[in-house]
């Protein structure tokens, strides 16, 4: 069971297990792969998270 919870909160891609280049600023939260597999944004004051998959 912890091996699936620290899997959904990870920092790694789910494709190619690389660390995610995490930023933000004062509205949103930003985590990308290095190598262009995934990129999730969040935004807390809206209550709004957006994953994207391939974006290259």
């Amino acid at each position: 069971m912890m091996n699936v919870l620290k899997k959904m909160i990870a920092n790694t891609c789910p494709d190619c297990n690389q660390a995610l280049l995490c930023d933000h600023d004062a509205i949103s939260y930003t985590k990308a792969c290095p190598q262009g597999h995934y990129k999730e944004e969040t935004y807390p004051i809206l209550g709004v998270k957006i994953v994207f998959d391939a974006i290259k």
